[in-house]
């Protein structure tokens, strides 16, 4: 199942900072990655994709780049117990591959605090093993602590 999947290759460290105490302008720190074949087929087999086209072609879904690379940079962080995840863009500049090596390099673009909410907006850049640009994103978090979750 998926949250399986996700717990396995959330690498959880023990010495994860909070997602509720970070500030506009924070940078992760860049995580490296590649695309491996067991890694591809565990995704696929979790989300229920069929894994004919990355067989034949080794192209893989644009979507599982972005969650490896978001299971990548919350080995360092964690979201509040209760967080809701609630928008996300994606803008993918080409088609990627098993073995291309990915850097992710992540930053909180947007925190929004008040009495009812805690929106946490975060801006995904992914380059390639040649430094090129292949995928941006964007994904935005109400925290848990903010609604009582």
């Amino acid at each position: 199942d998926s949250s399986r999947f996700k717990r396995k290759h959330a690498g959880m460290s023990e010495d994860k900072f909070d997602y509720s105490s970070l500030d506009i302008d924070f940078e992760f720190p860049p995580a490296k990655f590649a695309i491996t074949e067991d890694w591809y087929a565990e995704y696929a087999e979790a989300v229920g994709e069929d894994t004919g086209l990355c067989r034949e072609t080794g192209l893989v879904s644009p979507m599982s780049i972005l969650a490896l690379a978001m299971a990548e940079m919350s080995k360092k962080a964690s979201l509040p117990e209760g967080s809701i995840h609630v928008s996300q863009t994606f803008e993918f500049r080409r088609a990627l591959h098993l073995n291309d090596v990915i850097t992710a390099i992540a930053k909180v673009t947007q925190r929004l605090r008040s009495r009812r909410v805690d929106l946490l907006t975060i801006r995904f850049h992914l380059y390639d093993q040649s430094d090129e640009q292949v995928a941006s994103a964007e994904t935005e978090f109400i925290l848990g602590h903010s609604y009582g979750g």
